[in-house]
Formats: structure tokens, C-alpha cells, sequence
């Protein structure tokens, strides 16, 4: 509401300020005809024959097609909020299928965590309060191990969910992957003992209902799973780690052992990777051909018709937590990540709204180019079929928007551009009493909205075929005003 409040003063003031250049244009019209020694008993004509001479002059008529066109931005403005509220209500829904589906995916781990215990020497005092002594107090704490080597493959499946007359594109994800662990001897201050016994791996999925199923979790070496099943959370803070799940496993002193593992997962519009591994190396195949990326961009990528790939081999470098911390430090491990992006590259939305964004050039060019036909045909149109010319205009894309959430988008186009077309040629030719201008006109409007067309689809060069058709607009323009006179009446 407040929108249309602004865009009708804004209107307002800009009527008042269209109709203060029309007054004074037309003082300076009398001026000059004064000062070039016109009779001007012969412009005491009646008031209308004045007034109907002047309109038809060809500087009024320019004025009253930029005082159009300015009102044109009213129905203009009040489509791109119509536009950007559809928008906003298709994100939304997007966002709860998401939601319900499987948000934005971001995997971590595994990574080994081993409980330990050590000790901290504090000074109390007696309870006469005259003495001091030391007592030794036993606390515990867990120390996160990440893999020294970590490989991830990614196979995307994508999908369309619909609800109601919107669609979310999704996926279907299956990860396997091996992480390589190497145990050390660890030295931490005033530790007691680690209770390798009970160990555990933490994975990491940022969206935990969207696991579909843990297939495998193998380790070969020196640990051995512990009985029992998959646990939901990780009981770690660490950003990155927060989310997922855990299986128990009984590790050695000093050893190296390797994990296998695989599950399916679900998730919409993007897909991340945390590179935890000393070296990691990650793998992600998908059956959409329209990828982005983001964070770390890959190393290697091929995109078909049928899908991508990317190729990623991260350095621990490229971060700066280390391979070791302990639990209470809390740590991130969000710094540096691939994401992979499921990308729609325009929705029809963003295409309506570029559209209306050219909206009033399109309105003002095809008033040049009736403005054109009229000194090109010795023929004239009204101020009133102007601005029916120019509702029509507008209509398409209030059209446009509505058709485009029910067909393809060219489908909408071709339909919502054929009631200015039909509609323009039909009335310039009924107003004109000439078939044959109204096929002129229609002719010129095919052309306008088939360049708009184009402008749409190719974003790249849209700024230069917008440019390119303004300077073939005004060079038509000037060729046909080029022997026009002064104050030369229509």
C-alpha cells in the first residue's frame, strides 16, 4: 500500500511538473511567432482551432509523449511490486519444501574424538581459613582427531517438487567416501589417561532429518567398531560438527586405521564439503547442467547438457585450524568450503522482472515509433489513442506475470505479446481508416517485442542490443524529421 502511495505522488508531481514545460513550451511557440512578425490576428482564432493547431505542432506532440510516458511509470511501478510480492511468496514456498525435504546440505567428517582425563592442581584454604593447602582435582575433556587423508565422492540425482503452482528443484545425494586416520602420541598437559575404549567417529550433516540411510561404516587397522547402532548428534560444539551423528569404536595407542563409509542423503538447492583432511579429495557428479560454485572453486569441472563434474584436492594449508584441538577450545571449521550450487539460472520471475525494468523504454519507443508513422504518413493520432496505445503496453506485462506462473515462459510471451500487437495495428488501422497502417504498426511492434525477447535471454549483451536499438531508433527518427520546419502544423 505504501508503494502505491509513493508511485501516485511521485506521479502527481511529475504531471505537475510536465504540465509547467507544456505552459511554457507554448508561451515560447507564441513568442517566436511573434518575433518572426506572424500576423497574429490569424492565431486569434477560436480557442479550439488554437488549441488544436498547437497540439499538432511536432515539439507538443513530443512534450505529450514525455508527459505519457512519465505517467506510464504508475502501472509500471505497481506491476514490479506485484512481481517482486509473487517472488517473494515463491521463494518462501521454496524454502519450506526445502525445509520439508532437505535444506542445504553441508558434510563434515568423520572425525575421531577420544575422551581423556587430566588433572589441575588447586590451592584451598582450611576451614579455619589460616592454612593453604593443594588439592588435586580430575576433570575431562575430548580431544578431536581429523583424518590425515579424507576422499569424498558426491553423486547428485535431481529432482522437482511442486506445491501448488510452484516447483523446488532437489536432489537425492550418495556419498561414499575413506578417511585415513594416524594416531600419535599426544602431549597435553597434566593428562591422566585417554579412554581409547570408548572412542567415538563424528560425522557431520547439517541437515539431520534428511538422512536417508547409513549404508556401511567399515574401519580396517588397528580399531574395531563397537557394538551397538548409529547414535544421533555428536556432543561436540565445534561449528561445522555440530550436527550429524556418531558410531562408538574402540581405537589403539599410536596406530593408523582407515574408515569406509557410505549412506544417502537428501537436500535442496546446494551441496557443501568441509575439507578436514590433511589432503582432501573431493568428488562431486551431478545430472544438472547448471552448476555454481562457491568457497574453494574446483580444480577441474566439466559441464554438459547432461550434468557436471568437479574435482577438488584441498591442502590443510588453505585453513587455519589444525588437525588436532581440543573439545572445549571450540573451534570452527567453517572457514573454508566447497559448495556446489544446483543453479536455476533465470526464473521466470527474474525475466519478468528485467522485463519491467524495460518496461517504460519499450512504452517510450513504441510512442517514437507512432510518433515516426505519424510524420512518415502524413497522418495523426490523438493524445487519447496515445495513452490507449500506451495501456496496452502495460497490460502485457500484468499479462506476462500472470500467463508465466501457469506456461513455459516463451509460451507466456508469445501470448501476452500478441494483445499489444493484435490489439495496436488494429486500432492505428481502424483510427487511420488504413488496413495497410495497421500492418505498418503491427510489423513495427513484432520487431520491438521480438528485441525485447532477445534482450531477455542473452543477459551478457543485453545493455548492448538495448544501446544498438536506441541508436537505430533515433537515426530512423532523424532521417524522417530531416526536412521538417519550423512550427510546421500536421
Amino acid at each position: 500500500m505504501f508503494n502505491i502511495i509513493f508511485w501516485v505522488l511521485t506521479l502527481l508531481s511529475l504531471a505537475l511538473f510536465g504540465g509547467a514545460i507544456y505552459l511554457v513550451a507554448r508561451a515560447l511557440l507564441k513568442k517566436l511567432n511573434r518575433d518572426q512578425g506572424t500576423d497574429m490576428s490569424a492565431l486569434e482564432q477560436p480557442a479550439t482551432a488554437k488549441v488544436a493547431a498547437l497540439k499538432n505542432t511536432t515539439l507538443l506532440k513530443a512534450l505529450t509523449i514525455g508527459i505519457l510516458s512519465i505517467v506510464a511509470l504508475l502501472p509500471l511501478g505497481i506491476i514490479m511490486d506485484m512481481t517482486s510480492d509473487r517472488e517473494a511468496l515463491y521463494h518462501s514456498v521454496v524454502d519450506e519444501i526445502g525445509r520439508s525435504w532437505g535444506e542445504q546440505q553441508t558434510l563434515s567428517g568423520p572425525a575421531l574424538v577420544i575422551p581423556y582425563s587430566y588433572f589441575v592442581m588447586q590451592e584451598e584454604v582450611s576451614n579455619d581459613g589460616k592454612t593453604r593447602h593443594e588439592v588435586k582435582r580430575t576433570y575431562q575433556d575430548e580431544l578431536v582427531i581429523l583424518p590425515k587423508k579424507l576422499s569424498l565422492d558426491l553423486d547428485l540425482k535431481h529432482d522437482f517438487r511442486t506445491r501448488g503452482i510452484y516447483q523446488s528443484l532437489v536432489y537425492n545425494a550418495a556419498l561414499k567416501g575413506q578417511a585415513d586416520f594416524r594416531l600419535n602420541r599426544y602431549d597435553i598437559p597434566n593428562l591422566i589417561a585417554f579412554d581409547n575404549q570408548n572412542a567415538r567417529l563424528v560425522f557431520g550433516v547439517s541437515s539431520n532429518q534428511a538422512i536417508d540411510k547409513v549404508e556401511k561404516i567399515e574401519v580396517t587397522g588397528d580399531s574395531v567398531i563397537l557394538s551397538g547402532s548409529l547414535m544421533s548428534g555428536t556432543g561436540l560444539a565445534t561449528g561445522g560438527l555440530e550436527k550429524g551423528f556418531n558410531q562408538g569404536i574402540q581405537v589403539g595407542e599410536a596406530s593408523d586405521f582407515s574408515v569406509n563409509f557410505a549412506m544417502t542423503l537428501r537436500g535442496s538447492q546446494s551441496i557443501s564439503a568441509l575439507p578436514l583432511g590433511e589432503q582432501t579429495l573431493l568428488n562431486i557428479h551431478a545430472d544438472w547442467p547448471h552448476p555454481s560454485f562457491k568457497g574453494l572453486l574446483p580444480a577441474e569441472r566439466e559441464i554438459t547438457a547432461n550434468g557436471f563434474t568437479a574435482n577438488w584436492n584441498i591442502s590443510h594449508l588453505t585453513r587455519n585450524y589444525p588437525q588436532e584441538f581440543i573439545k572445549s577450545n571450540q573451534s570452527t571449521l567453517t572457514e573454508v568450503v566447497a559448495n556446489a550450487m544446483l543453479f536455476e539460472p533465470v526464473t521466470h520471475y527474474g525475466k519478468i522482472e528485467r522485463s519491467v525494468k524495460y518496461g517504460l523504454l519499450f512504452i517510450v519507443l513504441t510512442f517514437i515509433m507512432l510518433f515516426i508513422f505519424e510524420l512518415g504518413q502524413k497522418t495523426s493520432l490523438s493524445t487519447v489513442q496515445y495513452m490507449l496505445v500506451g495501456s496496452a503496453m502495460a497490460l502485457f506485462y500484468l499479462l506476462l506475470l500472470s500467463l508465466s506462473e501457469h506456461l513455459a515462459f516463451l509460451q507466456a510471451y508469445l501470448i501476452a505479446a500478441c494483445i499489444p500487437v493484435l490489439s495496436v495495428s488494429a486500432y492505428v488501422g481502424s483510427a487511420t481508416a488504413s488496413l495497410k497502417r495497421g500492418g505498418i504498426v503491427g510489423t513495427m511492434l513484432v520487431s520491438l517485442y521480438a528485441v525485447l525477447y532477445s534482450i531477455l535471454q542473452l543477459e551478457d549483451y543485453a545493455l548492448l542490443m538495448g544501446t544498438g536499438l536506441l541508436l537505430v531508433v533515433l537515426l530512423i527518427l532523424m532521417f524522417v524529421t530531416r526536412h521538417q520546419p519550423k512550427n510546421t502544423v500536421q
